[in-house]
Order: C-alpha cells, then structure tokens, then sequence
C-alpha cells in the first residue's frame, strides 16, 4: 500500500509511549506468572524427527464489472517444518511465483508454556484475520480492514517483518511482545528505529475469544527519508464451534497525519458437516477520516467445498459500493485451492 502524504508526522509523547509499553508489559507479565503459578513443568512437545513439507497453490477466476476478467494464479507456497529438539522448532516458507521469495523464516524457542521467544522472518502478531493461515481463510480475499491496514500488510509484506517477539500462554491469556524493523520481508531496517508490536488474548470459554492488538511504529518509504509515523490498535472477538463461527474486528490506524479505520463482521456455517461451509462478511474502510465521501464498503458472501484437508473449491461474490452508496464493482469469483 502506497502511504498517504509523505512528511514528518507527530509523534506521541515519551509518558505515552511509556505508559503503553507498561500496560502492555503488565499484562504480559500478568499472564506469565498466571502461568508459572499453575504449572511450570516444560509443555508437552512432539520428539525430535522428520521435516514436514506442506504447501497450497491457488488458481483464481474472475468476472467483474469494473475492471479485467480472467484467470490468475493466486499463492504458490511450499513450506519446511520440523522440531530441532523438544523445545526449539523452525519454519521456512517460501513464494514459488516470486523467483522465489522467502516469506516465512522463524525459530521458536519454547522453555516453558508461559514464556518463549519467536525470532526470524513472519507474521507481526497483530489482528485475527491477518494471523489466520492464508489457505485457512474463509473468504478468498482478506476484508479491507486488514488488507489496508494490519501491519506488513499495509506496506506489501504479506503481514510479515523481521523482528523478534516474546510470547506465552498461561490460563486463559495469551501474549506477544516484541520489535521489528518495520521495512517488510526481505529487507534490511531503512531508519534505525525500531518498532513494538503487542497482542494480548483472552479465551474465558470455550470457542471464545477476545483480543487486543497495539503496533507504535515509524516507517520511511525508501532509506533515508525522513520516517514518519505508522501506528494501530486492534480489537478482536471470535466465537468459533464446529458448525458455527462469528468473527469481527475493528482497527484504527495513523500514518503520518492521516487518521483511517476499517472493520468487519464476519458469520459462517456448515451446510453439511466438514464439508460445505456458507459465509458472509461485510467490511468498511475508511482511508482517511478527516475527508468526506471516500469510504469503502464491500458485502461478500461465498460457498466452500472442502474436498480433502485444505483442498477446497471457493465461490465468492463481492458486491462494492462508496460512501454516496454507488456501486463501485461486482464480482465473481471461483478459486480452487490444493494443499498438501
């Protein structure tokens, strides 16, 4: 994503940005102690053994109003996974259609349930739907909110950076805290400042959710500019069951002096069990909130057939329409997506 104006923005005050990082370091410690209260024997782990090798390729179609019809190959991705030993594993996943590209490099070390470190190349753990698996997703596109906004994704970084994040579960909590660079895959930090991300979790019951997501961060379009501020905060709940799942998530965002938000309501059911599952979704995006007239609102509703594992047909139909109600785009779209 291409940010807006390009200029020095504003910056909070050092007591807020202090008083953000305790809070969230409060929580953190709050559910780390939780944790090691309850059970500090190291978490049951699978023995040391073979790489696994997974990957998806899709293949999309699409007819629409506005715009090119035709086919398209979406994600082509293979992965290596595997256990070094009980507590130390590792992921390497990479782009097919990019030459290719590394997308994700990352070792997690896990000592204990409650605390353990990620480091390397992947998801900045910020939003629901921006750390859900791409072949896991519901709807073939990511809503507005999160395609625009979530950090790595709104700079074209497939929601990913380079960094390294302290995380943990204990009781019903689940946290992450760490730095990136905040320049995206693949690419070495351009302004020397760092950038803290945070998620907090709570899952009070089971299938609930509720959660919370906090990126302070700075960013400059090409090395050397002057960076300018890119930060957002997060919230999420999800109730999620066998046959039914509700999801939705708001997220507000400022780059530079630009404030925008987005958010979406999501709903999905299985028609026939394990097998054929309807969504709908709906999602807002507001790019800057200080102009009139320039939201964007898409309704989508699909049918999936989950042929085997992530092997699955996808039907999608977009309907796209701006703040004075004109209809902007339809669409059609019918993906096939193999997994392995």
């Amino acid at each position: 994503m291409k940010l807006q104006p390009i200029g020095r923005g504003s910056r909070p005050a050092p007591g807020r940005r202090a008083r953000r990082a305790l809070v969230l370091l409060a929580a953190a410690a709050l559910a780390a102690a939780a944790g090691w209260a309850e059970d500090k024997t190291v978490p049951a782990a699978a023995a040391p053994g073979p790489v696994k090798l997974s990957g998806y390729a899709q293949v999309l179609s699409t007819t629409q109003s506005a715009g090119i019809d035709g086919l398209s190959l979406g994600r082509t991705r293979l992965a290596l996974s595997g256990d070094v030993t009980k507590k130390l594993k590792f992921k390497l996943e990479v782009e097919a259609l990019k030459s290719p590209a590394v997308i994700d490099a990352q070792i997690d070390w896990t000592p204990a349930a409650a605390a353990g470190l990620r480091f390397g190349q992947f998801k900045v753990p910020f939003s629901l739907e921006n750390l859900t698996s791409t072949p896991d997703l519901d709807l073939i596109h990511l809503s507005q909110a999160v395609a625009r906004l979530a950090p790595g994704q709104d700079i074209g970084s497939s929601g990913r950076d380079i960094g390294a994040v302290a995380t943990g579960k204990a009781s019903i909590f689940e946290y992450f805290l760490g730095g990136f660079n905040g320049a995206g895959i693949n690419k070495a930090d351009n302004n020397g400042q760092k950038d803290v991300a945070a998620r907090l979790v709570v899952r009070p019951v089971a299938g609930l959710s509720l959660g919370a997501s906090l990126y302070d961060g700075r960013y400059s379009a090409t090395a050397g500019a002057a960076p300018v501020t890119r930060d957002r905060t997060g919230l999420e709940a999800a109730w999620v069951t066998p046959a039914v799942s509700l999801r939705a998530e708001i997220i507000r965002a400022r780059d530079a002096d630009i404030r925008k938000q987005g958010w979406y309501a999501q709903a999905g059911c299985f028609l026939v069990a394990k097998k054929i599952q309807a969504v709908v979704r709906y999602d807002s995006l507001d790019i800057n909130r200080a102009a009139a007239s320039d939201r964007v609102d898409v309704a989508a509703a699909g049918l999936n057939w989950i042929i085997l594992g992530r092997t699955k047909l996808q039907i999608n139909y977009e309907h796209t329409r701006n703040e004075s109600g004109a209809v902007v785009n339809r669409a059609f779209l019918v993906q096939f997506q193999l997994g392995i």
